[in-house]
């Protein structure tokens, strides 16, 4: 009982605290809406002092817009915008300055919140001669074809009179026309327009194509928001449209194909896609985190983002790429950056119910042996086992071994049972491999389809979200269950996100966002000793259960014959881990205008996530190499990680004479994090049925509490000059916990420059081209991810003996390094903007070349120190390439086609290792230091013996370098150093895990109310080192393998391909050592998503008070194209650090259909 008080005591206290602030989360939220009814307008309340004379029109409204909240949508073909104006107000509401600007002219104003819509009278009114000819009546509602939201403030013309219209707060319209065919054009300023021949409709409903690049679209950056047009760094966004009607479990997918310079790696397909890793223009950390940060509507957090979001309520994400984008987040920002943005609430208060459920299968199976086929490849392992063996002194018969030798001279040689005997239906055998009618009676059972499984996935979603001009929230909660591809596995997850945002009178703005998730899984255990590894060895003629109701395998059934593979159902089912976890993030912000250029903000960020794991193993449960009954073991884990930010800011914003535009930002931020670790583990428990720890003996007790506090001071500041010439300059200072004492501070600066050429004179007659900048940037970010205390000496507990009883001892444990300190990324990019053709044809390239530097590893130290080793920064390494997007507006009329193309090339290598620079070794299971980092090559390089097929004859034997047990048929290996000597000193390099590009394609198809939506991705040049071919393509005869061992050397007479050599049990040489023939190709072209969806029209669905109604059908991983064996070509079962690359046959990921529906009211 004293163990479970522990975690008790560990783990109620975090939940309690959840409750209480999730309670007050929602006391504030209620208030915010409250107060919505009891305040004035945004037009009302806000004034604006002007001064201009002589001075264009749109520069006034620019002005306005930096001033204020407010934003203007015109079509700049209507509205003369270069029309010089004169104007002198102080402190007045917008409704007198527009009279004022507009007055004498044909424009009028409707203001919608904080939108204005300016067009043209005939426009907004009809005159009485108009209203003489009208004869029909046309609705209809204007909605984005990307995100599906309804657009006011829409222009509709119809086409040769002046008869027009503009689109309400909802995006529905009315018009009167003269002629039932006529035709209606649809604009909207960065939309592409559309006309629309009525052909006797009274309802027309049109979906409007954004421009490509919408220059002044608004882009989340560090701590502010710019326009994209103004941006000098490199910067991707995507938005909700592109993983609209996806079923997307975490956001990572999302990302994945959708964005140059990201790279997503699975790690582990098994539900809940926990297992991605995200790369951001290469590796940059030779021994600590290379993972990103996240940033979720302004928090910085470390990991554990996506958990608590639902991924339907992301509205954009921006990926922060080169150093002077990444500079302002300081020592976390070296990796890059991923920003959030969640939905916010706005307009009509809507109710939107989204459901999808489906099933996914495997994508791919191994191709095995069957039945017949591994009897055949059983009796040639022990038959080459046989005649290899030496005649004993105990063997009266001293003739040559034959492979027609029967078991009664075999078993006289010692380890005969599992070498060289082959059962005959005799001596406990029950069947002779060696009769067809005996084989015929075996088993012949494919392991991969009985452990995989057709799974079901559903997910449920409700949005409640509204709001007035002073306030605005959304409520959202969530539901997925999704089974395993894989028996016995399962992802439940229940998410619930709201956020409140309120105008305080005229100067102050609060807001509170909440999300909190809790998710329940059952898992396995993944690699070398997984049901799904144990599948693919365990023969085809071992029964699934046995009389007794036991499970068949090697370890089991020795009637069949005995070896130590387990049964991989039994496995499955009988061995659990459940893993809970739990969390919530809380950000209470306000904003509070000082002065009409000046604001301050002020944001209290705080979250809390729980990861609690039970393991237990019962005792009836057969192992690898292991029978049951066994010693029961039990095992429970629970991390906890507490997080809190306060960050404030000043940001200034002020035109000078017209042509000057300064931006100015300064902060000051503060963090304290901790973890808490608990594991215990018991073992011999009186029955399996009670699996709580104490009931057994306790094994293990572990326990540690870590903690690390940063302050930061921060700065940044944009310059444009007459909208041509631009300039960012950014600085943070870091001081944290984590480094040495004389090393604490780190300074990280950038400096970027762009240079709009299409705003020059000399640009603005070149129709052809609608937007041309260059950009260029330098800047320094760092790498704070590393140990708590690596800066310090830490102790650990030993003992030592002192007669007949044992001491507790202290002892030092790490050495301590008071210079320790950031690991830091320098990073230059030089890139182009580019549009056409009305921007229908967009390109970026971006080329860059960043350094990470003082990369910390463990340096030998000399041993009088009493250490080994010491952490120091004593690392380089380099990563290079180039970025290339192409967006394409294909087709913008009835059928309307966009496309998007991007494609990323990096180059990683490692510069610098430390004194000596000796390489660095890493292992996995069955490959012993077979990963290498060293100087000159990418990061954790495949390490081995080339492979050269296999010797045909003695002749080719004996005329080349060999090992000296090597006989004909054996692996012949290449002498890498030329000494005619095959050792060690053989060994090179044999490849990586890093492609030499990676693209994604997508493409965007509508007609009508339907829509077809196709994303391909690609990766070539990655290399797998697929070490499960130590088991099943290289192994020697009794466990299962792949069809490929059936072109193995079997005889002079029957020598196979050249290139597998031949099944023996008593293998010698280099064949089950790590060899290029593991080495796979990782190239890959996949067809990721295609959806297909069906926006029912207003006028069906309003006679059942619906708002919005979709219907979609999507199916994930629909196809892939590639020469690798495996499951999966993008897998790295065995991580993505020192060992990336390694597949351990991982948990594959699934292909899924599913059906969904989308209603909004």
């Amino acid at each position: 009982m004293k163990n479970e008080e522990t975690f008790r005591e560990f783990f109620y206290p975090s939940l309690k605290k959840t409750f209480q602030i999730m309670r007050i989360a929602a006391f504030l939220m209620i208030l915010g809406i409250l107060q919505a009814y009891a305040v004035d307008s945004y037009s009302q309340k806000t004034k604006l002092s002007l001064d201009f004379s002589n001075t264009e029109l749109i520069k006034v409204l620019e002005n306005i817009e930096v001033e204020s909240e407010f934003y203007f949508l015109y079509n700049e073909k209507l509205l003369d915008t270069e029309r010089k104006v004169n104007i002198d107000v102080n402190d007045q509401p917008i409704n007198t300055i527009l009279d004022n600007l507009f007055a004498g002219t044909d424009v009028e104003y409707t203001i919608i919140d904080r939108k204005i819509i300016l067009a043209p009278d005939f426009l907004t009114k009809e005159t009485d001669k108009n209203v003489n000819l009208q004869q029909q009546t046309v609705t209809g509602k204007v909605t984005d074809s990307q995100t599906g939201e309804s657009m006011p403030g829409v222009n509709i013309l119809v086409i040769g009179t002046s008869l027009g219209a503009i689109t309400d707060a909802s995006g529905t319209y009315s018009i009167t026309v003269p002629d039932r065919n006529a035709t209606i054009r649809f604009s909207f300023i960065g939309y592409v327009s559309q006309e629309v021949a009525l052909n006797g409709r009274s309802t027309v409903d049109v979906n409007l194509v954004s421009e490509v690049t919408g220059l002044d679209e608004v882009v989340v950056i560090g701590y502010g928001t710019q326009k994209r047009s103004n941006i000098t760094g490199s910067v991707a966004s995507m938005s909700a449209g592109n993983i609209k009607d996806r079923p997307l479990v975490s956001g990572v997918e999302a990302m994945v194909g959708q964005v140059a310079g990201v790279q997503i790696q699975q790690i582990s397909g098994a539900p809940g896609v926990e297992g991605l890793s995200i790369r951001v223009r290469g590796t940059g950390s030779i021994t600590q985190s290379s993972e990103p940060l996240y940033v979720v509507d302004g928090y910085p957090m470390e990991a554990g983002a996506f958990r608590l979001l639902n991924t339907s309520n992301i509205d954009r994400i921006e990926i922060l790429k080169d150093a002077s984008s990444t500079s302002i987040y300081g020592s976390r920002g070296a990796n890059g950056v991923v920003v959030i943005t969640t939905k916010q609430g706005r307009g009509n208060t809507s109710l939107n119910f989204n459901i999808y459920s489906g099933f996914q299968q495997p994508g791919k199976y191994f191709k095995m042996m069957n039945r017949d086929q591994f009897v055949e490849y059983f009796i040639d392992g022990r038959n080459q086992a046989w005649l290899d063996a030496s005649i004993i002194s105990a063997d009266p018969d001293k003739s040559p071994h034959t492979i027609n030798d029967p078991n009664s001279r075999r078993k006289l040689y010692p380890n005969a049972a599992t070498q060289y005997l082959i059962p005959d239906g005799t001596d406990g055998y029950i069947y002779n491999f060696q009769d067809p009618a005996s084989v015929a009676k075996m088993p012949d059972n494919d392991w991969q389809k009985l452990l995989f499984r057709n799974a079901p996935i559903q997910n449920y979603e409700l949005t409640l979200s509204g709001g007035s001009e002073r306030t605005q929230y959304l409520f959202s909660t969530s539901y997925l269950k999704q089974d395993g591809i894989v028996i016995n596995t399962d992802y439940n997850k229940i998410n619930i996100n709201s956020n409140v945002t309120s105008q305080i009178g005229k100067r102050l703005k609060v807001g509170l966002n909440m999300n909190s998730f809790f998710t329940s899984s059952n898992e396995q255990v993944s690699g070398k000793y997984s049901p799904i590894q144990i599948a693919l060895q365990l023969p085809p003629i071992f029964p699934v259960y046995n009389e007794d109701g036991t499970y068949g395998s090697m370890v089991r059934n020795y009637e069949i014959f005995a070896g130590d593979v387990a049964s991989p159902i039994g496995m499955a089912k009988q061995i659990t881990t459940n893993r809970k976890r739990n969390g919530w993030m809380g950000i209470l912000f306000a904003e509070l205008k000082i002065l009409e250029d000046l604001d301050y903000k002020i944001s209290i960020n705080g979250g809390m996530q729980g990861n609690n794991s039970k393991y237990f193993l019962p005792s009836y449960v057969d192992m690898d190499a292991s029978r049951a009954p066994r010693v029961a073991q039990g095992s429970n884990t629970q991390i906890t990680d507490i997080d809190w930010v306060i960050e404030q800011t000043l940001n200034y914003r002020k035109i000078l004479a017209e042509k000057h535009n300064f931006q100015m930002l300064a902060g000051y931020t503060t963090q304290k994090h901790s973890n808490i670790y608990l594991y215990g583990e018991s073992r011999g428990f009186p029955n399996d049925n009670i699996q709580t720890l104490n009931a057994g003996t306790m094994y293990n007790l572990s326990n540690t509490e870590s903690e690390y506090s940063m302050i930061s001071y921060l700065g940044r500041i944009n310059y444009a000059f007459d909208n041509k010439y631009l300039v960012t300059a950014a600085f943070r200072s870091d001081g944290s916990s984590r480094f040495g004492a004389n090393n604490k501070w780190g300074s990280f600066p950038s400096l970027s420059v762009g240079w709009r050429i299409k705003q020059e004179s000399f640009m603005q007659n070149i129709d052809l081209i609608n937007d041309l900048k260059l950009r260029a940037s330098y800047g320094i970010s760092g790498n704070n991810r590393i140990g708590n205390y690596s800066g310090i000496g830490l102790l650990n507990i030993g003992y030592y003996p002192t007669g007949d009883a044992l001491k507790n001892t202290v002892n030092p444990g790490t050495m301590p390094n008071d210079n320790l300190g950031w690991e830091k990324t320098r990073q230059i990019n030089i890139g182009l903007d580019l549009g056409l053709f009305k921007n229908r044809v967009h390109f970026e390239a971006d080329i860059y070349s960043s350094k990470s530097l003082e990369l910390l590893l463990n340096v030998p130290v000399p041993t009088i120190t009493g250490y080994s080793t010491q952490m120091q920064n004593v690392g380089k390494v380099q990563n290079r390439g180039m970025e290339l997007l192409l967006s394409t507006k294909n087709l913008v009329n009835k059928f309307q086609w966009s496309s998007d193309f991007n494609i990323s090339f990096n180059k990683n290598k490692v510069l610098e290792l430390g004194p000596g620079g000796q390489p660095i070794f890493a292992s996995a299971p069955n490959a012993a230091n077979a990963f290498i980092t060293m100087v000159g090559k990418p990061i954790a390089c495949f390490y081995g013996y080339v492979y050269d097929g296999v010797y045909m004859s003695v002749q080719e034997l004996e005329s080349n370098p060999h090992l000296s047990n090597d006989k004909v048929g054996d692996g012949r290996y290449i002498d890498v150093n030329k000494d005619k000597v095959l050792d060690a000193n053989d060994k090179t390099i044999l490849g990586n895990n890093h492609p030499v590009f990676t693209a994604g394609f997508n493409n965007n198809l509508s007609y009508k109310n339907f829509n077809l939506a196709l994303q391909f991705t690609a990766s070539y040049g990655a290399k797998i080192f697929s070490i499960y071919k130590r088991m099943i393509a290289v192994y020697h005869g009794d466990r299962n393998g792949m069809i490929e061992v059936l072109d193995r050397w079997r005889s002079a007479e029957e020598p196979g391909n050249g290139k597998i050599f031949r099944a023996t049990r008593t293998p010698t040489g280099w064949s089950r050592d790590p060899s290029s023939l593991w080495v796979t190709d990782g190239s890959y072209l996949r067809l990721r998503n295609a959806s297909l969806s069906y926006q029912f029209d207003d006028k069906t669905i309003q006679t059942i008070n619906m708002k919005g109604l979709r219907v979609y059908i999507t199916s994930q991983n629909l196809f892939t194209l590639t020469k690798n064996p495996g499951y999966d070509p993008e897998t790295s079962s065995e991580g993505d650090g020192l060992t990336r690359g390694g597949d351990y046959t991982g948990y594959p990921a699934a292909r899924s259909v599913i059906l969904g529906f989308n209603v909004t009211f």
